[in-house]
C-alpha cells in the first residue's frame, strides 16, 4: 500500500510540474522562445534528418540562418524510446530534471506535447518543423534519462 500511495504521488508531482510547464509551452498558441518558434511546414527552407540509435545522434552541430524554418525528420533507429527538443541550456537542463522524476515516461504519455520537442518509441519517425528567428547558440538533446549525459545532445548555431 505504501509502495502504491508512493508512486501515486510522484505521479501526482510529475502531472503538475508537467501541467505548469504546459502552461507555458503548448496552449494552443505559437510561443516564441530565444531559440525560436514553431514553423509551419509549407514554409520549411530545408529539411534535415536526425537518427537517434544507442546513445548517439548522427549529427552534433547544426547550423542556420536567422528567420530559417526547418523541418526536422526525427528516425529512432534505436532500441529504446528517445526525444528530440531544441531549447537553451536552461530549458533542457529542466526538462532533463522533470524527466527524471517521472521514471520512464515521456511528457506526450502524460498527455503534454510541447512545441520544441518530439519523443519517439523505436522504430518511429516523427517531424517538427522550427523557425530559428534569433541569432546565437542553442541546443538539441534527448532528455530521457541519462541519454543526454552520455552524447545524445548536439549544437545548433543560428547566424
Amino acid at each position: 500500500m505504501k509502495m502504491r500511495f508512493a508512486a501515486l504521488l510522484t505521479a501526482s508531482l510529475a502531472l503538475a510540474t508537467s501541467s505548469a510547464f504546459a502552461s507555458d509551452m503548448d496552449d494552443g498558441h505559437n510561443h516564441a522562445a530565444a531559440y525560436g518558434e514553431p514553423g509551419d511546414a509549407k514554409k520549411a527552407d530545408r529539411t534535415v534528418t536526425i537518427e537517434a540509435t544507442e546513445i548517439a545522434f548522427n549529427v552534433k552541430e547544426l547550423t542556420f540562418r536567422k528567420g530559417e524554418t526547418v523541418r526536422f525528420v526525427f528516425v529512432n533507429k534505436g532500441e529504446q524510446p528517445h526525444e528530440f527538443m531544441i531549447a537553451d541550456a536552461a530549458e533542457l537542463a529542466d526538462h532533463r530534471q522533470m524527466m527524471q522524476q517521472m521514471a520512464g515516461m515521456s511528457m506526450e504519455s502524460m498527455g503534454h506535447k510541447s512545441p520544441n520537442a518530439i519523443s519517439t518509441e523505436p522504430g518511429e519517425t516523427k517531424e517538427l518543423v522550427w523557425t530559428f528567428t534569433n541569432a546565437g547558440e542553442f541546443q538539441f538533446a534527448c532528455n530521457y534519462p541519462g541519454h543526454a549525459e552520455v552524447g545524445m545532445e548536439g549544437k545548433i548555431v543560428v547566424k
